[in-house]
């Protein structure tokens, strides 16, 4: 008995020594338990006060039994302040959906949430702001309670708004372009057809709308994708496939974007349509959908071709013109490009055409620096001139010898203000052999010529010393003036001469211009007389006395010339039974001091006029040498000459003309010769 209530005894200690370590373990559990509570109590406390929302904890009488630190801020009011308040009554506008706040408790399912829209209000200065409120069941403190929870939308409404404002803005450009534009969404869907677009295709945005793009409005395939499509899944080697032929090309500006042009028939019509496509993104930088704009270039497409056409054929016209053509664009101080320059360019300079248009310095580069220097300052200049530019200029060849050009230019401006030249360039190498092959026979026979003359009126003036029959006398006495005529002729000549060369050196002796005129009138007398001529001579506005004198400074041999070629003119123009004018003005009474601003500058005016007009094919070129009309014996060089012996002695010659007021040639010269 004893050996068993020992093993009775060591089992029931057994037993209690398991128990109270199943009660250690328990209480382990419970500890542990009771710290994971007061942790979730902790995070919910966390959660509760430190939440970006505000919340109330509501019993089913409307009244606030806690609310957490949002709650306070979003309302600015202490919270002990707060929970004397009603939520419904104190914190919301009236009216609202709290209103039947029981019948929403009592009605809401447990676990499902209520949320909406409403209106809260500040009790400290009733302010208004939206809310967005989420109602649910809840326990509290072991009572049924209601979850409140306020966001403060405020922003989010302004957001909204603004977004709103702006997508209504950005429908209302794209409708108001003239660029037809379409946009689709991620499913390929239409949601945006602008007005350009229903004008081009004939298709209303209500049968686009919400459906794909339909490709029978611009090919005649049943279906198939537009470009949009593609680019929207960005199906390369389907773009390639569908658009290599169509002058496909990735955008330059806009990323991920496709752009290329076809001849399409839309509305029935042929057409050349340019389109452009490219995805859109939103800011987090998801696809969103793609926007497609179609442009009818047809007019363009034409303009282009002539316009290929037009320089093709100004290059095949231009190649078969001796010398250069070009077109220069200047861009600044000694800067610009040719924009054409014509094939002869090789012919001339060894250049090619295309390369020089590349690289203008190719040219300059081969003339000299004054050259270049003339060439920069006429093309760059900032105000073209209304007239032709026109220089000479040489070159030097590379087998020896000089190579002469002429260039002549005409320039206009852009409407952008860049200034344009169009000129041309040619080899005038055997116009200046010739020209000085003239002046060296010239001044041989102007040499070989005076000799002889001043010999035979030598001779002659011997003879009229002697005594002769009158017969005799007379012949001698011809052949004398004669010679001394052809004399006078060559020294004037060769006076003309070194005019044009500008090596004339001018020799002023005061002289009478009445004295002068006087004579020439005796000498044209018989010829006006013929004509029945009238000659009226004035002297600021009176008649001219012939025994006045009116004194000028200049070679009267070279002046009595001028004047005598102009009074022939005058006399050959002249209609019959008319009057020739002469009429001198004195700078005093033609308003010369007040134009010149000195007595230096005062001009003296001849004004030679009769009722003959220029022809108009000869006005333009009525000074040049050889110009003459209509006269059987006429050299041209009558007005040429007067032209350089009036700017030898520092004048002018000037000329109206019309039918109904006749010709009026104006010899201005100097009160003083020029020094």
């Amino acid at each position: 008995m004893d050996q068993d209530h020992a093993s009775h005894l060591q089992a029931a200690l057994d037993e209690a020594h398991a128990e109270i370590a199943r009660l250690r373990d328990q209480r382990k559990d419970d500890r542990r338990e009771l710290e994971a509570l007061r942790e979730a109590r902790d995070n919910l406390h966390a959660l509760f006060h430190h939440g970006p929302d505000a919340i109330f904890i509501c019993s089913s009488a409307d009244r606030i039994i806690d609310l957490n630190h949002r709650a306070a801020d979003l309302f600015g009011l202490p919270r002990m302040e707060l929970m004397a308040l009603s939520p419904r009554l104190d914190l919301l506008r009236p009216r609202g959906p709290l209103d039947k706040f029981e019948d929403i408790r009592a009605k809401l399912p447990d676990g499902d949430v209520l949320n909406f829209n409403w209106v809260a209000k500040r009790p400290g200065d009733g302010k208004l702001f939206p809310v967005e409120i989420s109602l649910a069941k809840t326990i509290w403190d072991r009572q049924d309670a209601m979850l409140v929870c306020l966001r403060d939308i405020t922003q989010n409404r302004r957001i909204k708004n603004l977004l709103r404002r702006r997508r209504k803005l950005l429908a209302v450009i794209l409708d108001g372009t003239p660029i037809a534009t379409f946009v689709i969404d991620t499913e390929h869907r239409v949601i945006f057809w602008n007005k350009a677009c229903e004008i081009l295709t004939g298709v209303p945005r209500s049968e686009c709308l919400g459906k794909p793009v339909d490709s029978r409005i611009f090919y005649p395939e049943p279906s198939r994708p537009v470009l949009a499509d593609l680019v929207l899944t960005m199906d390369r080697p389907k773009i390639a496939a569908l658009y290599r032929d169509k002058n496909l090309s990735p955008s330059a500006f806009i990323p991920e974007a496709f752009e290329a042009s076809d001849r399409l028939a839309i509305q029935g019509a042929a057409r050349s349509m340019y389109f452009l496509a490219a995805r859109c993104r939103d800011e987090r930088g998801e696809i969103v959908g793609a926007i497609e704009t179609i442009q009818d270039i047809t007019e363009r497409t034409q303009a282009e071709a002539e316009l290929r056409a037009s320089k093709r054929l100004l290059t095949e016209i231009t190649a078969n013109i001796p010398g250069v053509v070009y077109q220069y664009q200047a861009s600044g101080e000694e800067q610009g490009s040719f924009t054409f320059i014509s094939e002869g360019i090789w012919n001339l300079f060894g250049l090619p055409a295309e390369s020089t248009l590349r690289k203008p310095e190719l040219f300059f580069e081969r003339v000299d620096p004054e050259v270049r220097k003339r060439f920069s300052t006429s093309l760059t200049c900032s105000e073209p001139p209304e007239h032709p530019v026109e220089f000479e200029f040489s070159m030097r060849r590379d087998e020896g010898g000089i190579r002469w050009f002429k260039n002549s230019s005409l320039a206009s401006r852009n409407r952008d203000g860049t200034v344009v030249w169009n000129g041309m360039l040619t080899d005038i190498t055997e116009i200046k052999r010739v020209e000085s092959l003239r002046a060296d026979v010239e001044r041989m026979v102007r040499h070989d010529l005076k000799s002889p003359l001043t010999g035979i009126g030598g001779l002659a003036k011997v003879l009229l010393r002697e005594e002769l029959p009158d017969r005799q006398r007379e012949i001698v006495s011809t052949i004398y003036q004669s010679a001394m005529k052809l004399l006078h002729m060559l020294g004037h000549s060769m006076a003309l001469f070194k005019m044009e060369e500008g090596a004339y050196e001018l020799q002023p002796e005061p002289f009478d211009l009445i004295r002068m005129l006087h004579g020439l009138h005796e000498e044209f007398l018989p010829s006006a007389i013929a004509r029945s001529l009238e000659f009226v001579y004035l002297l600021d506005g009176n008649p001219l006395p012939w025994d006045d004198r009116y004194m000028l400074s200049g070679e009267a041999i070279l002046l009595e010339s001028l004047f005598a070629n102009l009074i022939q003119n005058a006399v050959d123009a002249a209609p019959e039974g008319t009057r020739i004018t002469i009429a001198v003005r004195s700078p005093k009474n033609n308003g010369s001091d007040r134009h010149q601003g000195s007595l230096r500058g005062a001009m003296h005016e001849i004004d030679i006029h009769n009722f003959g007009a220029i022809p108009e094919d000869i006005r333009d070129h009525f000074f040049d040498r050889y110009v003459t009309y209509g006269k059987e014996h006429g050299s041209g060089i009558g007005t040429y000459s007067a032209m350089l012996i009036a700017k030898t002695h520092g004048g002018t010659i000037r000329f109206t003309t019309s039918e109904a007021e006749g010709t009026h040639l104006v010899v201005s010269l100097p009160r003083r010769h020029p020094a």
